[in-house]
């Protein structure tokens, strides 16, 4: 049962009891459960383990059914088939709830991260952001600045059709477990004139998009609020600039993991082995197959 206290809807901004709410779905830790493992971590806060995901005291009851009804529709549309590889050659039709989920994930994250955020003028674009986002959750109009919303679906394979020419059997390990496992959410502004708020789940990027011009990166696909196709056939992820960052990206995860392992005594980390070792089903899993470095170039 979760855990209720008297607040703030962040939401709403309505005094009511507050639910323990997930930061991101709890339909993505029930995949990552079903795919092997029930402790996560994300490349933010890598320090603290999670065993039913990050959870806050955020939302009231009346928030969290509205969040719960995009989500599902996110799930079961998109995110579960894009999982089982069932969307490669199709086309899918959305309405305004893919905008409302995507930006309601991006609110959440970064509702969390602001602290994180470094440099007043970004600070204050994303708090601009943040009101924006709250007003249009709730009801209102659409954000009238910062409504550029980006979904980037992302698979290990999509950065390069023979991964072997390019990367390390390591290397390629490394990208998988950043790209199936990992949580990670930051303020990108890595090229002049161009800024972005991403936050990333297992399988997907999602982007909103603070400043931009002529040289905007591919973020991948922009969501329209009143609906569209999404034809993931033709679809391709990102660029050069992005592509670049994102593997950044997974070498700071990597190298997260491997302090977090240097702290363990040889015994702690043999103990995990011989666990998943002598677990037939977490030994035939995603996570089994990672932890024992057997990558697929």
């Amino acid at each position: 049962m979760n855990k209720i206290i008297n607040g703030v809807c962040a939401l709403t901004k309505e005094k009511c009891e507050l639910r323990d709410s997930h930061i991101y779905p709890k339909f993505v830790y029930n995949y990552l459960k079903k795919n092997g493992g029930n402790r996560f971590r994300s490349v933010n806060n890598p320090n603290k383990v999670l065993q039913d995901g990050w959870k806050e005291s955020l939302l009231g009851e009346y928030a969290e059914q509205e969040f719960s009804k995009r989500e599902k529709w996110f799930a079961e549309t998109i995110f579960l088939p894009y999982s089982q590889g069932l969307l490669n050659k199709s086309k899918v039709g959305y309405k305004k709830e893919l905008y409302c989920f995507c930006l309601s994930l991006l609110w959440r994250v970064l509702y969390m991260s602001i602290d994180s955020i470094i440099g007043e003028d970004y600070r204050q674009k994303c708090f601009q952001a943040l009101e924006e986002w709250r007003v249009f959750l709730n009801g209102g109009c659409l954000p009238p600045r910062y409504n550029r919303i980006y979904m980037m679906p992302i698979l290990p394979e999509l950065f390069d059709s023979k991964p072997e020419n390019h990367f390390t059997l390591s290397q390629w390990n490394e990208i998988e477990w950043y790209i199936r496992r990992a949580f990670d959410s930051t303020l990108f502004d890595s090229i002049p004139n161009n800024c972005a708020f991403f936050c990333k789940m297992p399988l997907f990027f999602f982007w909103a998009v603070f400043d931009y011009d002529n040289i905007t990166p591919n973020y991948g696909l922009r969501i329209n609020p009143d609906g569209g196709n999404i034809d993931f056939k033709r679809y391709h992820l990102g660029d050069k600039m992005l592509n670049s960052y994102i593997l950044m990206r997974v070498i700071l995860s990597s190298q997260i993991i491997e302090e977090i392992s240097g702290n363990m005594s040889e015994a702690q980390q043999n103990k995990i082995i011989q666990r998943t070792i002598k677990d037939e089903r977490l030994l035939n899993s995603e996570l089994g197959r990672l932890l024992l470095g057997k990558g697929t170039p």
